[in-house]
């Protein structure tokens, strides 16, 4: 309550109450009579209020009009300011719009808006330029350019596509350069309410890009087509070549196995290494096309790798050995038994990088290393190969596992071969998820190493260490071999002496346990005194070496070794001889006893009785060299042979007779060995009649021709040129125990 509306309640409260005091004395009197002063009085105070009161109420007003005018003043000022930002604002907007519109006429790509009817509300002149329209006569009206007559796409984009997010796609339409492939992408625009009004297309020509597109895609589609092509070619090349090569290398080891006149052995011996080195070519350019076309399959199976490394050094040793060479083996004790990998790849990468050491190394020899290392995923199986070679130059080392690269590539090189087993061997450790390297210097040899994953199948022996606490002197020429010696006897737990020569005199007992005497090479022989008789000594000889072994006994040597040594013979022989020696020592004028030899690695296999009784084979084969070294091995031991020509009529003979094996070649006319195991097999399923074995006879090494034979039905293949020892093998395991089918009959 404001202080003018108080005064004026109470003045006329007071003059309201003097006006009714009035009233009643005249009332009272009875008659309208001269105002009595008190009367009087109060009509003066009742005049006077109501005075007072109007003066308030104007003040009262003055100040409330001059609030409102206040107020009024105030929002004008904020109208005016709100005048002047929305003025200021559409300003800016127009100049957005104006620069909007600037840079989507500047720009190349097509731009137009359309609403849910397809007409165009707004284009950009690149968009108009791009189909020959004028603006007053476009905008407002529907847009549907001509596609092409192969085009399947719908025409745009639908609204129901928009609500799902934006869109994208390409079409090939008519425009003013002819038929162009034009890219659109489609963007929502929206109200205030944020529903779909139109669709804003933004269009790109691709047609560059496209024919770039159809340019790369029938190239590669003609890649393609050349790698079918070149894999089909070396498919057929593989069997052509093979094929006329089986029939060289099979005829010359049946030669080989006849009598023959010192000079006609030559002759066969050199046209079987010859026509080896033409296979084995033959098989790198087959290795290394595989790996190009990713057509390369690793098995997983047990691999025994000291057994293997063993192996490789049997196969090269007497290469090695025609060089007055050696080649050593050194396995670390915690060397896995055997590991989970590929003995097939693991193999053609020993051979490869240890048939290297032999071929380029002159004097010395060759070390194989296995160890462990240990990496986050698991074991690690670290492979090195040391020779005393030539040594490859550092500026040659980035790529002497570049395909076709030497380290020497000049015309006058002394050592050929194709520049391919390095390439192959790096290809195929990475591929195993491995490494390879080489550290090398010229005229200090080389080491070769390559890694691979090792997953332990059967772990290293459990600490016991056969040469445990013995002290073995190793005498040889050759540094290569005592170093690699005294490494292998060290990884047994004993010590190796690495010795030029014997001490003069006798050895004092206790010294020495035993002593490895070496007696050189073929090439050349290293003269050999009588051994000291108070130690246990043997003597390393050459395979060839063997015929000599009752003239070395009567030497008085207690065993000898076949270099390459394994560990294994290595470890049982010195402890054979160290237990040996409780009994009298043999004189040389005593008769010759057997001289202990190599412990096996394994047990020598129980004979196949298949080769005392004989199978009935049918041999399928159209080519008649081949047939004939095939009928020569088969009947060699003991088989029965019936011979045909073409797949159809060995399926007529499944037919018509009982086999105990078949032997088909995979190309042959009319019928091929594939569609023949395809009917044969159907023929079983439909008469319930017994499975007959199946093996094929194929020059085609891919793995392509293997799976057609697999799945085909076949049990296994040999390949060509038939090696007699796969066959021996092949025969083992289609035949365990000695068996074939019940109808098997005598040679």
């Amino acid at each position: 309550m404001t202080a003018a509306r108080a005064i004026r309640i109470v003045f006329g409260t007071v003059a309201g109450s003097m006006l009714i005091v009035a009233v009643g004395d005249i009332m009272l009197s009875g008659r309208l009579t001269i105002v009595s002063p008190s009367s009087f009085g109060a009509l003066l105070a009742v005049a006077l209020a109501f005075l007072i009161s109007n003066l308030l109420n104007a003040r009262e007003r003055n100040v409330m009009l001059t609030r409102q005018a206040d107020d009024m003043r105030a929002a004008a000022q904020r109208l005016e300011n709100s005048l002047r930002n929305a003025a200021a604002a559409n300003t800016r907007l127009h100049q957005s719009e104006i620069r909007y519109k600037g840079l989507v006429d500047a720009q190349g790509d097509a731009i137009f808006r359309r609403d849910a009817s397809s007409r165009l509300t707004y284009a950009n002149e690149a968009f108009f330029k791009l189909f020959d329209l004028e603006p007053s006569r476009a905008i407002g009206y529907p847009f549907a350019p001509e596609l092409h007559p192969e085009s399947r796409a719908p025409l745009f984009g639908s609204f129901g596509d928009l609500a799902r997010g934006q869109t994208h796609y390409d079409q090939h339409l008519r425009t003013t350069a002819g038929w162009r492939w034009i890219s659109w992408k489609d963007y929502a625009v929206r109200d205030g309410q944020g529903r779909l009004i139109e669709v804003q297309s933004v269009g790109r020509d691709i047609t560059e890009r496209k024919a770039l597109e159809d340019a790369l895609t029938e190239a590669r589609d003609n890649a393609e087509a050349a790698s079918r092509a070149k894999s089909g070619f070396l498919a057929t090349m593989s069997h052509e070549i093979r094929t006329p090569m089986n029939g060289v290398l099979g005829m010359g080891r049946l030669l080989l196995e006849t009598d023959l006149k010192p000079e006609q052995r030559t002759y066969a011996e050199a046209i079987t290494q010859s026509g080896e080195a033409l296979l084995s070519l033959i098989g790198d350019i087959l290795d290394f096309s595989k790996i190009e076309s990713g057509t390369l399959t690793l098995d997983e199976d047990e691999v025994d790798v000291r057994g293997l490394v063993g192996g490789v050094a049997e196969l090269l040793g007497p290469r090695a050995h025609a060089k007055n060479i050696e080649i050593a083996i050194m396995v670390a004790p915690d060397v896995p038994l055997a590991i989970r990998g590929d003995h097939v790849r693991l193999r053609q990468v020993l051979t490869n990088l240890m048939g290297n050491a032999v071929k380029f190394t002159e004097t010395g020899g060759v070390c194989v290393v296995l160890s462990m290392a240990n990496a986050k995923d698991g074991g690690v199986l670290k492979v090195e190969v040391r020779d005393t070679g030539v040594g490859v130059p550092p500026q040659k080392r980035h790529e002497i596992f570049q395909e076709f690269v030497q380290a020497d590539s000049s015309h006058a090189r002394k050592f050929g071969g194709s520049g391919l087993g390095l390439a192959i061997s790096k290809r195929l450790v990475e591929t195993m998820g491995g490494q390879i390297g080489i550290e090398s210097g010229p005229e200090h040899g080389s080491i070769f190493w390559f890694t691979v994953p090792a997953i332990t199948i059967r772990p290293a022996g459990d600490g016991a260490l056969p040469l445990e606490g013995k002290r073995i002197a190793i005498l040889s020429r050759n540094r290569m071999l005592r170093e690699g010696l005294c490494l292998q006897i060290e990884s047994l737990g004993g010590e190796g002496l690495n010795l030029l020569q014997l001490p003069a005199g006798r050895i004092e007992a206790g010294k020495i346990d035993a002593v490895l005497i070496d007696s050189g090479t073929d090439s050349a022989p290293d003269p050999l005194g009588p051994p000291d008789l108070s130690i246990p000594t043997l003597v390393m000889v050459t395979p060839a070496a063997r015929s000599r072994l009752k003239d070395l006994h009567a030497m008085g040597f207690d065993g000898y070794l076949v270099k390459p040594i394994r560990e294994a013979s290595l470890a049982e022989q010195l402890n054979y001889c160290l237990s040996m020696r409780r009994a009298p020592k043999i004189s040389a004028e005593s008769p010759a006893a057997p001289m202990p030899s190599d412990p096996p690695a394994e047990p020598a296999p129980r004979p196949n009785a298949a080769a005392r009784t004989g199978l009935k084979i049918l041999l399928a084969e159209d080519n008649p060299v081949n047939a004939l070294l095939i009928r020569e091995l088969l009947r060699r031991r003991g088989h029965q042979i019936r011979e045909v020509a073409t797949g159809g009529a060995a399926v007529a003979a499944v037919e018509s007779e009982l086999f105990d094996l078949l032997l088909t070649d995979i190309h042959m006319p009319g019928m091929d060995g594939i569609e023949a195991t395809r009917a044969i097999r159907a023929m079983e399923a439909k008469n319930a009649s017994p499975r007959i074995p199946i093996v094929a006879l194929t020059a085609d090494a891919l793995e392509t021709g293997r799976r057609a034979c697999r799945d085909a039905g076949m049990d296994g293949f040999l390949t060509k040129p038939v090696d007699p020892a796969e066959l021996e093998e092949m025969f083992q395991t289609l035949f365990p125990s000695g068996e074939g089918l019940p109808h098997t009959v005598a040679a």
